[in-house]
């Protein structure tokens, strides 16, 4: 059965080549199409979920209003309030803080000029990411150690089996302090993470902790309430709302942040708290000022699937219009030889 009807198609192809070409080729561009749109639309969509254990983890941002000035939307915020929410609200289970730092590194005598990621110690057992080597629990105990993605392995030492090796940077210096300008101290490698993939909001190769010698940030941004540097997630406990973790930060803020320091408004005028579930920020963030990689857009998102219904809709409907039309075509001889012998008839 299916053999000829095969057979049949393939004799009207040949019978109708222009015909055929245009609208199978019509349907299968309009197709095509659509694959693209629903590509795009699940890689989007699929962005950090890869991350194990993100349930009740969140991204902390702000809204900061300066007197005076139009209200600011920011993807970062001050190195201590996620401490604050860590030791003052019981829903908070953990916090871990990321800031990105631009630092020279030395593999051997090779130098390399890198975007440095100093995190808290326990970055990797509240934001699980996949590691070839070491243990999240204690890979980043030690202040001197440093964890680096395969690619980075690769580039430093020309293998991804790296544990032990040793990466050296400048320490943090003081002001004033002639004897430590351009000392180096070493960084033991603790863990090789798998690299990062591209539909994830995160991003780094070089992993330090933000205890070591070599941190950059400094006591006097730790301690800010205008450092506007570092990202902040929250583990919340589970069943509780961001809501109400959200409510409760107002009053620590007019408790801790002195007034004097913000212009004598109360620390919740001054700062609004928000949490982005960790899974929806890169599709929700867009309205946050300095995110480290693109943020996407659910508008987009919505406006790109439209646009792929659109275009397989006229395909389709392309391909009805030519089949209509050619059954018409070849069903009119055969009308006219019908109706010649009633014409003659009536002559």
């Amino acid at each position: 059965m299916f053999s000829n009807y095969l057979i049949v198609a393939l004799r009207h192809i040949a019978r109708h080549k222009l015909y055929s070409f245009i609208n199978i080729a019509g349907l299968a561009m309009g197709l095509a199409c659509l694959i693209f749109v629903m590509a795009f639309i699940r890689d989007e969509l699929s962005f950090d979920r890869w991350v194990p254990g993100t349930q009740t983890l969140y991204r902390l941002e702000k809204i900061a209003r300066p007197p005076g000035r139009a209200a600011l939307d920011l993807a970062t915020t001050p190195f201590p309030f996620a401490a604050i929410m860590r030791d003052n609200i019981p829903e908070v289970r953990a916090i871990t803080r990321l800031t990105y730092i631009p630092m020279s590194l030395f593999a051997g005598d090779r130098p390399f000029r890198e975007r440095v990621a100093e995190v808290d110690p326990n970055f990797f057992q509240v934001i699980q990411l996949p590691l070839l080597q070491g243990n999240a629990a204690n890979i980043l105990r030690d202040p001197e150690s440093v964890v680096i993605s395969q690619s980075a392995a690769l580039k430093y030492f020309g293998t991804t089996d790296a544990i032990g090796k040793v990466i050296r940077t400048t320490a943090k210096c003081e002001s004033g302090d002639t004897a430590c300008t351009g000392r180096m101290e070493p960084l033991k490698v603790t863990g090789i993470l798998r690299d990062i993939p591209h539909n994830s909001h995160l991003d780094g190769d070089v992993f330090i902790p933000n205890i070591s010698i070599v941190d950059r940030i400094g006591l006097t941004d730790k301690e800010s309430w205008f450092s506007n540097a570092t990202f902040g997630y929250i583990l919340l406990a589970p069943g509780a709302r961001s809501e109400t973790v959200i409510a409760k930060m107002g009053p620590l803020l007019d408790r801790f942040i002195p007034s004097e320091q913000i212009d004598h408004q109360k620390g919740s005028q001054r700062y609004q708290i928000d949490l982005t579930p960790f899974i929806d920020v890169h599709l929700d963030s867009a309205r946050w000022r300095g995110n480290e990689t693109p943020a996407g857009s659910r508008v987009t998102l919505a406006g790109v699937g439209v646009i792929g219904l659109l275009i397989l809709f006229t395909a389709c409907f392309n391909f009805m219009n030519l089949a209509t039309a050619q059954v018409t075509v070849e069903l009119k001889p055969e009308k006219v030889a019908r109706s010649q012998p009633h014409r003659e008839a009536a002559e």
